[in-house]
C-alpha cells in the first residue's frame, strides 16, 4: 500500500511541529494540549458541515481514504500540525525556548 503524498505531507509535517513544539518548550505544558483539544474539537463541528454539504470535496487518488464521519483524517492531520506550529512559534518568538545543551 502506498501512502498518497498529501496524507505524507501530513504526516511529516504533524511530526516536524511536534518537535518543533518540544524544542520551544510548548509541548511539556497541559495548555498546549488543552489548545490543541479545543482546535480539534472545532476542527470536527466546521470539517464536518463542510464535507457533509459538501461544500470541500477530496480526490479519493489523493488521501488515505480513511475518515471521521464525513472528514478525510488529512484535514485533522493539518489542522493539528498548524496548531502546534502556531504555539511553538509564538513560545519561540517570546523567548521560551529549551536549552539546547
Amino acid at each position: 500500500m502506498t501512502i498518497p503524498a498529501y496524507t505524507l505531507a501530513g504526516l511529516a509535517w504533524l511530526a516536524a511541529a511536534v518537535l518543533l513544539a518540544w524544542w520551544a518548550g510548548a509541548a511539556g505544558r497541559r495548555q498546549t494540549w488543552a489548545a490543541l483539544a479545543v482546535f480539534l474539537a472545532f476542527t470536527v463541528v466546521f470539517d464536518a458541515v463542510l464535507t457533509g454539504l459538501p461544500i470541500v470535496t477530496y480526490g479519493e487518488a489523493a488521501i488515505a481514504g480513511i475518515r471521521l464521519g464525513t472528514t478525510p483524517v488529512e484535514d485533522y492531520l493539518y489542522g493539528a500540525a498548524l496548531c502546534l506550529t502556531a504555539i511553538a512559534a509564538y513560545d519561540a518568538a517570546r523567548g521560551r525556548r529549551r536549552s539546547l545543551r
